[in-house]
């Protein structure tokens, strides 16, 4: 299972056991129902700041929803500091120099272009918005878990 498919089933299981509607939760975020269907099926490329918006909505840590594994009972945690790709690229760019190992080598090792891997560090304020299969990618390659890289 994905990262992705996890964080929705687990977003989609706490919101129910809150007796939140999905009007309810797109009326938070400032967008409709819809939003939060497509969402919650999975149909769309969820960011990391998406992500991290919709945890909020519902009062709880993104990190919780991302790490308790399915059929586990979710305990809320308030949430924590805002996760970012920014901060995200910043941890990447850290364990890399760390390892000795180039852009084109963490590149290689998560099958993005080495131009990607640039992006993802870049701390010009520039930074584009994170998929969760991308962070999924870059967390595999260190071999750690997806949150300890916020």
């Amino acid at each position: 299972m994905s990262l992705q498919e996890r964080f929705v089933q687990n977003l989609r299981r706490y919101r129910l056991s809150l007796g939140c509607s999905q009007e309810e939760l797109g009326n938070r975020l400032g967008s409709d129902r819809t939003v939060i269907s497509r969402l919650e099926r999975t149909s769309s490329r969820m960011t990391l700041e998406r992500a991290d918006a919709l945890a909020r909505a519902l009062d709880i840590d993104v990190r919780v929803l991302f790490d308790t594994p399915i059929g586990n009972e979710i305990i809320r945690v308030q949430p924590g500091k805002p996760v970012s790709s920014e901060t995200v690229g910043e941890k990447v760019q850290q364990l890399r120099k760390a390892e000795g190992i180039t852009q084109k080598d963490l590149g290689d090792r998560t099958g993005l272009d080495r131009n990607r891997i640039s992006q993802i560090e870049a701390s010009s304020g520039k930074v584009a918005a994170l998929q969760l299969s991308t962070l999924e990618k870059l967390a595999a390659a260190f071999g750690i878990k997806p949150t300890e890289l916020f």
